[in-house]
């Protein structure tokens, strides 16, 4: 949650930044300032990133010791080795578990890209507001989605603390995010006013960064080691590749920008399908085994 809570920043940042440099500077300008803003981030992780927990000077004992204890490939014993499960890519491959996880990620990345190729040009189309407009609002939605990944990342730790499994903590941060983005999506078609349409997408992306970041956690749900990092990796790639379909849909639905439900609806279609990734194809929310790796290819 404050990972996801921390990306939504950027764009809460950059809608007026980027309007105030274009507005003092111009376009040529903005292009070259924001690029050496870039280069900023590498300060503090210069700063902060100084080595690894095991011989990272800032932390206490008790604290290296609560690390290390949580990396089981790094702390486990020779034989804890032998049996953890990390999969091939091919073995990976060859569980509903993964699949779900591709499958929700595909229907689930566009929604939030959507946003943040077309909002902008949603709002010049739509409503006819010029740059310094776009920069004075356009940061608003974004102040839900990082509301939405604390809240979603905070809510599923709270199930859990009550005794919840990760199924259903998982699952029902998921479908809340949801129920939060489908009728929101919906409604937006009828949007007649800027308030009403801004107001309606902060909802979605609150929804979206609700879902998202449960997903997001769903390779380390189901395994562990390297192969998370590889089906975040394969899920993520996917997503871009939808990501990059949907966006290139837009001209042609919209009619280069003339007519716009169909871009919520087309958000809106995602949803339950994403929905049916979690629930159907993944399976219960549980640790994989060798065990089950066996069942799987008989």
């Amino acid at each position: 949650g404050i990972f996801g809570a921390g990306a939504s920043m950027g764009s809460i940042i950059a809608p007026p930044l980027i309007a105030f440099l274009y507005a003092f500077y111009g376009w040529q300008a903005t292009f070259i300032i924001i690029a050496l803003l870039g280069f900023l981030w590498i300060i503090p992780w210069m700063i902060l990133v100084k080595s690894e927990p095991a011989t990272h000077p800032w932390i206490t004992a008790e604290e290296r010791e609560y690390i290390l204890s949580g990396q089981k490939s790094a702390a486990a014993s020779a034989a804890e080795q032998a049996q953890e499960y990390v999969p091939t890519y091919k073995q990976l491959l060859s569980h509903r578990q993964s699949w779900g996880v591709i499958s929700a990620r595909f229907f689930i990345e566009p929604i939030w890209w959507l946003f943040v190729a077309w909002l902008p040009l949603y709002l010049n189309d739509k409503f006819g507001f010029n740059v310094k407009e776009i920069g004075a609002s356009a940061w608003i939605p974004y102040c839900g989605a990082a509301a939405g990944a604390l809240f979603g990342g905070w809510l599923a730790g709270k199930f859990l603390s009550m005794g919840w499994s990760v199924t259903k903590a998982r699952r029902t941060v998921i479908t809340l995010g949801a129920v939060a983005m489908l009728p929101a999506l919906l409604a937006t078609t009828m949007a007649s006013t800027p308030s009403t349409a801004i107001g309606l997408i902060t909802v979605i992306l609150f929804g979206f960064q609700m879902s998202i970041n449960n997903i997001q956690t769903l390779p380390s749900d189901f395994f562990s080691g390297k192969s998370v990092a590889s089906l975040a990796g394969i899920s993520g790639a996917v997503g871009v590749l939808s990501v990059i379909t949907a966006i290139q849909m837009v001209p042609i639905i919209t009619q280069d920008g003339t007519y716009y439900p169909p871009f919520f609806i087309l958000g809106a279609s995602l949803v339950p399908l994403m929905l049916i990734a979690v629930w159907f194809i993944a399976g219960p929310i549980k640790p994989v085994t060798p065990k089950d790796a066996a069942e799987q290819g008989k």
